[in-house]
């Protein structure tokens, strides 16, 4: 266990759901905080009767959420006026993405709360498209809870073990963002050549 990781679990265990509402919360808006690591311990923590398992699930769900919302409309209502004022220039990858995320926002949205990385920058990208805040906010809910609460359970259910499995946690949601990555470039390829046999 890292030092940052052992700080964050200090935290926790001082100021409880504060903690872990003020984590879950920044890694949300955009800090790459080891999200998984406190919430495997969070669980585990709950196992042993320091914690309260559904309350606990309640917050960090409840954080994620707020955190995710605040993105989407800080893009939403200042994204374009940003670039246009600095006159930014959106690469064409960044374009494709976009086109990616107005097509397939559900999965997207849903997808991506599973790999912290990538969670933030699907917020931004869906208020900057202009993805409806209903179909946002289902997909956003639907997924961090399957995504947090899988965690969570894991943590209670490995209990003190939890250390031994935090490294496969963090593999496994690098290996889930190269496979939306990978799916996201063989779609836009397929769409793109698919577009120029029509022409």
């Amino acid at each position: 266990m890292n030092d940052f990781v052992a700080l964050l679990l200090s935290f926790l265990l001082l100021y409880k759901y504060w903690a872990l509402f003020a984590v879950m919360f920044v890694a949300a808006v955009i800090l790459p905080i080891p999200t998984n690591s406190v919430l495997l311990a969070t669980g585990a923590f709950a196992s042993q009767g320091y914690f309260s398992f559904s309350l606990s699930l309640v917050v960090a769900v409840g954080a994620n959420i707020l955190g995710d919302c605040f993105d989407y409309f800080l893009a939403r209502r200042y994204g374009r006026r940003v670039i246009h004022i600095l006159h930014i220039r959106i690469p064409s990858y960044i374009e494709r993405l976009e086109e990616y995320v107005k097509r397939h926002p559900g999965p997207t949205i849903f997808l991506t709360r599973f790999v912290g990385t990538a969670d933030p920058l699907a917020n931004v990208l869906s208020g900057f498209v202009g993805i409806s805040f209903g179909t946002f906010l289902l997909y956003d809910v639907l997924g961090n809870i399957v995504s947090i609460g899988g965690v969570l359970y894991a943590g209670y259910f490995l209990g003190i073990h939890w250390q031994d499995f935090s490294t496969f946690f963090s593999i496994a949601g690098w290996i889930l963002l190269g496979f939306i990555v990978i799916a996201t470039l063989a779609v836009s390829i397929w769409y793109r050549n698919h577009n120029r046999k029509h022409l």
